[in-house]
């Protein structure tokens, strides 16, 4: 299914018809209880082109997945003079957290006998690994890492 259809399906019908989706997903999770929760959701946007975009996350609604291995949430941004990466992974402690670096990735393993958490986050420029400090408060992973310096900066060429 293109993202084209996947817009009109999903906004064809209108707020009735999203609304109706809605209860039913609710109706489908009541019950689940602890490890079952499922985790689902969507960003749809669309571009200055005129291109429409749906990504999902989460676990999607009738998949056979196991609860005991998810990809956790995420997102990274450069903010100024740092490179900012968090990452949910809640129920797990500091100790049970492996972060590895790269200068244009970050990878976040958990694997505990309950949880098992597994990303690999590209970064938006190259960053240096040893400059990274990371923070874990209530399920809440927090990276900080330093840009490098392109050593050849860009520069701006006329055209004739």
């Amino acid at each position: 299914m293109d993202t084209d259809d996947l817009w009109n399906e999903l906004f064809g019908g209108g707020f009735e018809s999203m609304a109706k989706r809605m209860e039913k997903m609710f109706s489908e999770l009541e019950g689940i209880q602890g490890s079952n929760v499922k985790t689902y959701g969507y960003t749809m946007y669309q571009d200055s082109d005129g291109n429409r975009h749906v990504r999902e996350f989460g676990n999607s609604p009738g998949d056979t997945v196991s609860y005991d291995a998810i990809e956790p949430l995420t997102d990274v941004s450069l903010e100024g003079d740092i490179v900012r990466a968090v990452v949910e992974i809640p129920g797990v402690s500091k100790e049970d957290i492996v972060l590895e670096g790269t200068k244009s990735t970050l990878s976040v393993n958990v694997n505990t006998p309950n949880k098992t958490f597994n990303r690999t986050l590209a970064l938006p420029c190259e960053v240096d690994p040893d400059s990274a400090k990371a923070e874990y408060n209530n399920g809440i992973l927090e990276v900080t890492l330093a840009p490098i310096e392109s050593p050849d900066p860009k520069k701006r060429i006329s055209v004739q």
